[in-house]
């Protein structure tokens, strides 16, 4: 898997817009369509410290693989995913649980 790839499935994860990334790293839409595009265009580091923020990942994990916690198991992205959609109320009754259980 590569740069793009990773920045594709963790954009998907997120539920985020390439605009909204765009926008909050400073980059034009289409030099962030670049970096995700076939043409395998690399951000430089600067640019890849500012989108990994964003993305709530290491560059490192951007840019060869290596995991940052908690983004690497499936069920656990699964789990998280399904968190965020919940409401308020419900992240509170979520977590109310899950202390009881441990």
């Amino acid at each position: 898997m590569e740069f793009r790839d990773r920045l594709r499935e963790e954009i998907e994860f997120k539920g985020l817009q390439e605009k909204e990334i765009a926008a909050k790293v400073g980059l034009s839409y289409s030099t962030f369509l670049s970096y995700i595009d076939s043409r395998g265009v690399l951000p430089n580091v600067e640019t890849a410290v500012k989108i990994a923020k964003v993305l709530g990942v290491s560059v490192g994990y951007l840019v060869d693989g290596k995991q940052s916690p908690g983004s690497s198991d499936p069920a656990e992205k699964m789990l998280i995913s399904n968190f965020r959609n919940l409401s308020d109320s419900n992240k509170i009754n979520f977590l109310k649980i899950s202390a009881v259980i441990k």
